[in-house]
């Protein structure tokens, strides 16, 4: 069974442009990361959209691009990839105490 996920999967190891419809509107990119939930896109003009899968009405792509990933490639690795966290780790709370969120000690 096909699904938005895989089709999305699919383009981000091949390369693929791929245009996704989310809420009536079109959004066109590659895809730098898709797991379960959503997907990040380049539209390659330096704006990166994050799309929750769920919310995926339609996506249309190039079947050569997806056949050929060499051809497709362009986003390779550099600084164009989604930003990502780091862990982050909860203190030990006592009653009554609020303690912001910090990240992990590298």
């Amino acid at each position: 069974m096909l699904s938005v996920g895989t089709l999305l999967r699919r383009a981000e190891d091949t390369g693929a442009a791929v245009r996704v419809l989310v809420q009536g509107t079109w959004l066109d990119g590659r895809v730098l990361g898709c797991d379960g939930l959503g997907a990040v896109l380049d539209d390659g003009d330096g704006h990166q959209s994050l799309v929750r899968l769920d919310s995926v009405v339609a996506v249309t792509f190039s079947r050569v691009q997806m056949e050929e990933p060499d051809t497709a490639r362009a986003h390779g690795g550099g600084a164009s990839g989604p930003i990502e966290a780091g862990p982050v780790t909860v203190p030990p709370q006592s009653r009554g105490e609020h303690t912001p969120l910090s990240p992990a000690p590298y």
